[in-house]
């Protein structure tokens, strides 16, 4: 009986231990859902005022093969504060060349532990929201948590 305790003690630590060093799985989540259930998320989207100019320079240079993966959690405030400037942006774009890139967005729930130091192990997705950009399926760049000069700019930086 002893035994049995010892080895249960072990099994559930090394199951804490791996679960707690290799960060937990994203959420695929359709865009349409992202503001369908969030009146924040929903009026940040609508004050966002988009620079008309710097989105149609930017849809000009999407070019080919570019992806977009964007990993947020509905609780942190500072994806509440990019993402939906990043969806108006995307809907903005759209009208320009009626052709965006492909986004997959994903959900992340809050690090169990501060030892935890990734949210997605894979991607090494630190910090939220994160904005990985890809063409021809090898990574070009990321914005991470807040842009450095502003969504659109530093969108346009990577694309350069």
């Amino acid at each position: 009986m002893r035994s049995f305790k010892i080895l249960y003690l072990c099994v559930v630590w090394i199951m804490f231990t791996v679960i707690a060093c290799s960060g937990y799985a994203a959420e695929k989540i359709e865009r349409n859902k992202i503001l369908m259930d969030k009146q924040e998320w929903r009026e940040v989207y609508r004050a966002f005022e988009v620079d008309e100019a710097l989105v149609e320079a930017m849809a000009a240079k999407v070019g080919e093969n570019l992806k977009i993966d964007v990993y947020f959690g509905f609780w942190c405030s500072d994806s509440k504060n990019n993402v939906p400037p990043f969806l108006k942006i995307m809907d903005v774009m759209e009208g320009f060349n009626n052709k965006i890139p492909p986004v997959n967005y994903y959900t992340v729930q809050r690090k169990p532990t501060k030892e935890t130091k990734y949210f997605v192990e894979e991607f090494k997705v630190e910090r939220v929201p994160t904005f990985i950009f890809y063409r021809d399926g090898k990574e070009i760049g990321r914005i991470v948590e807040n842009p450095k000069n502003s969504l659109i700019e530093d969108m346009m930086n990577i694309l350069l």
